[in-house]
């Protein structure tokens, strides 16, 4: 019998929604290639978030961050306050890719790419960000206990 972490996605779902996948630097570097560049995105793309997933070889990159739908700000401001306590970037994505009663059930990927649930959707957009924000400082303030 197999025992699943409610918290995690499923593999059924990480195949069924690409934007959990995790890509090589060369799958990463080819798709990126491929976008319409913008010149605020050009410091995103210089500095993607990267994982070192055990046992891999290589960093990976997790391919929610070329969804056009991505909020790349709001990205940018988790990373730094994990940057800012000297966290490494696989915390970042641990957060990301788990489901948080606190976002009606969703995962930090879904709200970066704004697929809220009902209860967060009823939100002001700055409220929405500043909850987000929120629940970000008190897992860094965990990982550092």
């Amino acid at each position: 019998m197999t025992t699943t972490n409610p918290e995690v996605p499923s593999p059924e779902e990480v195949a069924q929604h690409a934007r959990y996948g995790m890509l090589s630097s060369a799958e990463f570097n080819e798709q990126v290639t491929a976008l319409p560049v913008g010149e605020m995105e050009l410091f995103w793309i210089q500095w993607p978030l990267k994982v070192l997933s055990a046992g891999a070889a290589e960093d990976a990159y997790p391919e929610f961050q070329l969804d056009a739908r991505l909020n790349h700000s709001l990205l940018s401001r988790v990373r730094e306050l994990y940057r800012l306590q000297a966290l490494s970037e696989n915390f970042v994505w641990d957060f990301l890719r788990t489901r948080h009663k606190l976002l009606g059930g969703k995962t930090g990927v879904d709200f970066l790419l704004g697929c809220f649930s009902v209860e967060i959707i009823a939100m002001p957009p700055q409220e929405r960000e500043g909850h987000f924000l929120d629940l970000i400082h008190e897992e860094i303030g965990r990982l550092s206990q």
